[in-house]
């Protein structure tokens, strides 16, 4: 046997085979990162949607559920910690005042909505349009 051939060859085949393995557990792990960035901004659209729907207008029963109680769930489970706890302060807000301002947590979502979809900074506060039948 020849062992001048073969150990290069199994140097080359070891180093081939443990550079496959990382290379797969980094596409792996890079994989099951913007799967979570992807899930986290999907749900932080929605909510975001929702809340901006039910600010400045009275809501009843389902709208109620629909556009405020789902978002303000689903913030803070995905949210940053400033996001959950502007999330509990409008919860808090509701339960003891049946309203509350929203203009804070969309503001805030919104930034780091546009952060994350890599856009840029938006420098006013959000407005609403809103008409009366």
């Amino acid at each position: 046997m020849n062992f001048e051939l073969l150990i290069p060859l199994l140097i080359t085949s070891l180093t081939t085979i443990l550079g496959w393995y990382i290379l797969h557990k980094l596409t792996k792990n890079r994989e099951r990162e913007n799967n979570k960035k992807e899930l986290r901004i999907k749900y932080l659209i929605e909510a975001w949607t929702q809340l901006e729907f039910a600010s400045n207008r009275t809501l009843n029963g389902q709208q109620f559920i629909d556009h405020v109680e789902k978002p303000i769930a689903s913030i803070q489970l995905f949210g940053t910690p400033k996001q959950i706890e502007l999330a509990q302060q409008v919860a808090a807000n509701m339960a003891k005042e049946r309203q509350s301002n929203l203009d804070l947590i969309l503001n805030d979502l919104r930034n780091d909505l546009r952060l994350e979809l890599n856009l840029e900074k938006a420098k006013s506060e959000v407005k609403y349009i809103r008409f009366k039948n």
